[in-house]
């Protein structure tokens, strides 16, 4: 495939996804927009999610710094 036909898939899809929308009640549109958990549905709370509970704040300066 060109990067056309990828750009065009793309465009495609985000199209298809949009008219998918578009067919649904208000209520079931803000349901489908809302940011899900993959895995089970449950929709993310505000500032849920890209926190890593072993990540070290102080380690990651000192590396940052050049020290072991």
């Amino acid at each position: 495939m060109k990067d056309r036909d990828y750009l065009w898939c793309l465009a495609n899809g985000l199209l298809d996804r949009e008219e998918q929308l578009e067919r649904l009640c208000p209520d079931c549109r803000g349901k489908a927009e809302q940011a899900r958990c993959p895995v089970c549905g449950r929709p993310e709370e505000p500032g849920e999610g890209g926190s890593n509970p072993a990540f070290d704040p102080a380690q990651f300066q000192r590396l940052k710094e050049g020290g072991a």
